[in-house]
């Protein structure tokens, strides 16, 4: 049902070009929500502007406001003066409220500059300043502008293109821009900070491969030197779930970058899911995040093996080498899959989604093989995924994708486990040093990972 409006009344006028060029900018490059005066979060802010945008969510709050100031320059300054004191307070309860880290405020003055000298408490977390748009005369920054939002230049130039009389966006074009970057998650800032080489990833995928070239030039030499009947990965790192060589802590994690020497299948498979997981993981939480999270999780995989047969779950096989990446890809698998439940939230819902949905579906194809072909070690499987989504739910996506910047215990705690991966990987090249500089003296199942 549509209704009209009696004659002779008139329809509100609606916000001047000026700030509808500018309002458009904010909706779509900065990503702000248009504001309702009916939305009790603008609090004392309500009422006071023709047009406002803020930013309700995340770690970062912000509103920009414009507003028609008297024409009496002293009742101008004293209004601004005014305005500022109220939007500084309304930002530092934005900053409890929101549960943001800072907060930025800029009011758009249509008209003269008027002169003022603020005296603000100036907050590290929080940042008010004004400016001055006259259609007749030019922009002139009162206070010292927020980062983050609209600069100086950046409205002189739609200043500019006003008066030269180049299109400007109605009202309804600027809630439908909104609308729009609304449902389609803000994604594209997002995919355009993902654009980057997944360096090390590829490095990763170059180690895995260049190990089992060296399993492949030593194999013989190592079966000359072993006991019949023993694996011969087992004097190249390998892991056992019982018996002497589930007792060495560095097999835990040099295990994870040995991959079937008897075939190629099993370093291509891994190496194809690590290609297309680790690079998401990388372009998402960054490179330590990346190695770290393999490593820690490809141990934790092992480690949950093992204890599954110290308590009954899987049968002891001392003679059975485990070995593979897998258990460290299902952990990059785990971490996506909890991307945007409680880390990420402010990464776009629709890259979220369509990232999860994607590892999900590789986790879920990887299970099935792993029930379907033989010698298939599905306790690393759920014991990386495990892993994996656990480290999810504490570490963050990158800031520029919507995330944060990691904390220093964390920064820790994955360049440690890197390290220890690398001493780990030195004592397995030292452990098969000295089987080699043993003179010359077949194989049971191997497990792959």
């Amino acid at each position: 049902m549509s209704q009209t409006a009696p004659p002779g009344e008139e329809l509100p006028p609606g916000p001047p070009p000026l700030v509808l060029a500018v309002a458009f900018d904010l909706v779509t490059r900065y990503r702000l929500r248009l504001t309702d005066d009916r939305d009790g979060r603008l609090g004392p802010l309500s009422g006071q502007y023709l047009l406002g945008a803020a930013a309700w969510t995340g770690r970062r709050g912000a509103f920009v406001g414009f507003y028609e100031p008297p024409a009496d320059p002293d009742a101008a300054a004293r209004d601004l003066e005014q305005r500022l004191r109220v939007a500084e307070q309304w930002a530092g309860e934005r900053l409890a409220v929101q549960g943001a880290e800072r907060c930025d405020v800029l009011l758009v003055a249509l008209g003269p500059p008027p002169r003022i000298q603020p005296e603000l408490a100036g907050s590290p977390a929080v940042s008010v300043g004004a400016v001055a748009l006259d259609p007749d005369g030019g922009a002139q920054a009162l206070t010292p502008l927020p980062p983050g939002l609209p600069g100086l230049g950046e409205l002189r130039a739609h200043l500019r293109a006003v008066r030269e009389g180049r299109p400007v966006p109605t009202l309804a074009q600027v809630d439908l821009a909104e609308r729009q970057v609304v449902a389609g998650g803000y994604a594209q800032p997002t995919r355009r900070a993902m654009i980057s080489a997944p360096l090390v990833t590829y490095g990763l995928i170059a180690l895995l491969v260049g190990i089992w070239i060296v399993e492949q030039t030593l194999r013989g030499d190592v079966i000359a030197r072993e006991a019949p009947g023993r694996s011969p990965l087992f004097d190249f790192g390998a892991l056992a779930n019982s018996g002497a060589a589930a007792h060495d802590w560095w097999r835990y994690l040099s295990s994870a970058f040995l991959h079937d020497d008897r075939s190629a299948y099993h370093i291509l498979g891994n190496g194809f899911a690590l290609f297309f997981i680790g690079r998401l993981v990388e372009q998402l939480y960054g490179r330590l995040v990346l190695l770290g999270t393999f490593v820690l999780t490809a141990g934790l995989g092992s480690a949950f093996w093992v204890a599954c047969t110290v308590v009954g779950v899987s049968s002891a096989h001392a003679d059975i080498a485990a070995i593979g990446a897998s258990g460290g890809v299902f952990g990059l698998i785990g971490m996506l899959v909890m991307l945007g439940r409680v880390q990420g939230r402010d990464v776009p819902v629709g890259v979220t989604a369509s990232i999860r949905q994607y590892a999900i579906t590789i986790a879920a194809l990887n299970l099935v093989f792993g029930f379907v072909f033989p010698h298939v070690n599905n306790y690393v499987h759920v014991g990386g995924f495990l892993a994996g989504a656990a480290l999810g739910l504490l570490l963050a996506p990158r800031r520029d994708v919507g995330g944060r910047a990691l904390r220093r215990i964390e920064q820790a705690v994955l360049a440690a486990a890197v390290v220890a991966a690398v001493i780990a990987l030195g004592i397995a090249g030292q452990h098969l040093a000295s089987v080699l500089s043993q003179p010359p003296s077949a194989q049971p199942g191997v497990l792959n990972g």
